[in-house]
């Protein structure tokens, strides 16, 4: 007898952020494991469409796909699927969604989970969403720190979460750990975030100002901004302000295949943020073997090994910052070092089999 999985997501195809970059490997590691545990998956999106799975090629053999009409819609589609299909698990793409695992609850065999991807975890006002959490069988953190601030924000059991750390796509080359890094085109600083309002710690304006102290130290060094969102305006006028427009370039929505060659092109990759979870960009980053300057608070020091892989900052410790992007500028050889030592702890730690032998031997666990 097959056991029966159920997945309600906020979002599978969107090709930025780093939820909907970890539902879609989730997805995919479950869709390979279903003939192995006998699985029998269902994937509920709340934002997707059916067109959205078309267009990514149709790319799960076993696992099925109903498209999403918004909160309401996802929650009357996956009562409906419960009430009929009484399922074993029930896997909650976020914190946020637990009231719904409560909810159903009745129709589940063995309970629901949830994934903890970062701030939303930290700090939860919401009595609803701290009882909902508390309730479930089982949940997955993507480091160990959001593991313990998720216990200590909704009084889960930690002994209830499991670490599930982040992976890149399986179909992302990575070449061996000691192969040298692709070619550097200039001293060019590379930063992928989303750039809202509300996601202001991402330390992309203390780069900015760090640069700006750096301009005549090292005048050939450039800077890309790979994100979208509301403030972005306030940076463009921060760069012009700081006289460095003529050395920041922003993007937006571009292909993966581009974005991959401005990582191979650039000098090293910095997001000093202090709201990181993980920071599924540094392990991009280390695919191609550049060091990495990152926030020591929150996911990040689990991923980027300070002097090791990269260097770890305070967040908003400008002067650290500064003190950082000049050391890695004006040492080639140090970039190398790290950059090598990135990709060989990428290699180790993050690769996409890593993530599924994790996650088959929770479920194992789980489903006895």
């Amino acid at each position: 007898m097959s056991h029966k999985l159920v997945l309600p997501l906020s979002n599978i195809f969107e090709t930025r952020g780093g939820v909907p970059r970890f539902n879609q490997m989730l997805c995919l590691a479950l869709d390979q494991l279903s003939p192995v545990l006998d699985l029998d998956v269902t994937v509920l999106s709340q934002d997707d469409a059916l067109e959205h799975y078309e267009e990514a090629g149709r790319p799960w053999q076993h696992a099925r796909f109903i498209p999403g009409h918004g909160q309401r819609g996802l929650a009357l589609r996956t009562l409906r699927h419960c009430a009929a299909e009484r399922p074993d698990l029930m896997l909650l793409g976020l914190l946020g969604m637990t009231p719904l695992g409560l909810l159903n609850r009745p129709w589940l065999r063995r309970g629901y989970g949830f994934i903890a991807h970062g701030v939303e975890c930290w700090n939860e006002p919401r009595l609803s969403r701290r009882f909902s959490a508390r309730r479930a069988a089982f949940a997955f953190a993507v480091s160990r720190d959001t593991q313990r601030q998720l216990a200590q924000a909704t009084g889960i059991d930690h002994d209830t979460v499991h670490w599930l750390p982040n992976t890149l796509d399986p179909t992302f080359d990575v070449p061996a750990g000691d192969d040298p890094p692709p070619a550097e085109q200039g001293l060019e600083l590379i930063t992928v975030a989303r750039l809202w309002a509300e996601e202001r710690k991402k330390g992309v304006d203390h780069t900015l100002e760090a640069l700006a102290r750096l301009k005549d130290r090292h005048p050939q060094a450039r800077f890309r901004i790979v994100g979208k969102g509301t403030d972005k305006p306030r940076l463009e006028e921060l760069a012009r302000s700081l006289g460095i427009a003529d050395r920041v370039v922003f993007h937006q929505d571009i292909p993966d295949d581009e974005l991959a060659g401005y990582y191979k092109r650039c000098a090293l990759f910095v997001l000093p943020s202090g709201q990181e979870g993980f920071g599924i960009v540094f392990l991009e980053a280390m695919r191609f073997a550049k060091p990495c300057i990152g926030g020591n608070v929150g996911g990040t020091p689990e991923v980027v090994e300070d002097e090791q892989t990269g260097l770890l900052v305070p967040f908003g410790d400008v002067d650290a910052l500064e003190r950082g992007l000049d050391r890695l500028l004006s040492d080639g050889d140090l970039r190398r070092r790290m950059g090598i030592a990135g990709r060989k702890r990428l290699l180790t730690h993050f690769v996409f089999d890593r993530f599924r032998e994790r996650l088959e031997g929770y479920l194992r666990e789980l489903l006895k």
